[in-house]
C-alpha cells in the first residue's frame, strides 16, 4: 500500500507520516474588544467585557496564528469546544 503524499513548496512529495507527530497550537477566537488604558485600569473581578460578536456567530479557528476554518462554540463534559463548520480558509 502506497503512503499518502503531501506537496511541499519545492514540488517534492514527502510522506505524511514524517510530520504527523508535530504539535501545533489551535485557538478559537471568540471576539475582540477595544478599551482605553483607563478602562483596563478599573477592571475588577466580576466585570464583563463585551466582545464584538454575537453568540451565534462562527468563531475563527486558528493554527499558529493563521485562520484555517470556522466553527461554533459547544460544550463537551462542562468544557468549551468548537464544532468545525468550515475548513480551508
Amino acid at each position: 500500500m502506497a503512503k499518502e503524499k503531501i506537496q511541499s513548496a519545492g514540488d517534492s512529495a514527502a510522506p505524511v507520516s514524517l510530520i504527523d507527530h508535530i504539535e501545533v497550537d489551535v485557538e478559537a477566537l471568540l471576539g475582540d474588544a477595544t478599551m482605553t488604558v483607563a478602562q483596563l485600569n478599573v477592571l475588577v473581578e466580576g466585570d464583563v467585557v463585551r466582545l464584538d460578536r454575537q453568540i451565534n456567530e462562527p468563531v475563527a479557528i486558528r493554527v499558529n496564528g493563521r485562520v484555517i476554518g470556522r466553527g461554533e462554540i459547544v460544550t463537551v463534559n462542562d468544557c468549551f469546544a468548537v464544532r468545525v463548520t468550515r475548513m480551508g480558509e
